[in-house]
């Protein structure tokens, strides 16, 4: 799936590099130079579609001193419907779930958030694996992602007797955990 399901969906490489980077840090803001630089495109590219994003109203300007910054409109109709899409086809939760799959043993695994760490902004990303894993293994897989992501992964591991011992015996932080949100990147939310 990927960013090649956006590029037909929006036909632009440019504009879906934007939307998946709008989107995937909906808290930041950015000048046009410093996306030119991440998205690895020209300069007059990115302000065109720019452009074409704010008369969308998907995002939103700004003038600071010299420089304009661009950040995503939440308050765009389309916001949840787009994020959504983003987040299954290039978003974080993708990344990290395309990840995973290469390491053997993993049951569950997903990113939570409880009322003290929510899931939005550009915070750490909180993960829970269950299985029998490499954690050397897993320990590469993470720091990987922690650099093409910029973003910390604090990512905690039990074994599948373990996370069921604790969840019977109503652990303080698991039950919080599961409590909370969460985005389920292996299995299935009946198998927790």
């Amino acid at each position: 799936m990927e960013n090649r399901v956006l590029i037909r969906l929006f036909s632009s490489e440019t504009r879906v590099g934007l939307l998946v980077l709008f989107f995937s840090r909906p808290e930041e803001r950015f000048y046009v130079r410093q996306l030119a630089r991440k998205l690895g495109r020209d300069i007059s590219g990115i302000k065109r579609e720019l452009d074409n994003l704010e008369k969308a109203g998907l995002v939103s300007s700004e003038k600071v001193g010299n420089l304009r910054y661009y950040s995503v409109n939440k308050a765009s109709p389309l916001y949840p419907e787009i994020k959504a899409i983003i987040a299954k086809t290039a978003g974080v939760e993708n990344a990290v779930r395309k990840a995973l799959a290469r390491v053997e043993g993993i049951r569950f695994a997903f990113i939570y958030s409880t009322h003290l760490r929510p899931v939005e902004g550009m915070g750490a990303i909180e993960l829970l694996i269950v299985g029998q894993v490499d954690l050397g293994h897993v320990n590469e897989i993470i720091t990987g992602l922690e650099r093409r992501l910029s973003r910390e992964i604090n990512y905690l591991v039990f074994d599948e007797s373990e996370f069921r011992k604790r969840k019977s015996e109503g652990d303080p932080f698991l039950s919080e955990v599961l409590k909370g949100k969460r985005t389920i990147l292996i299995g299935t939310e009946n198998g927790l």
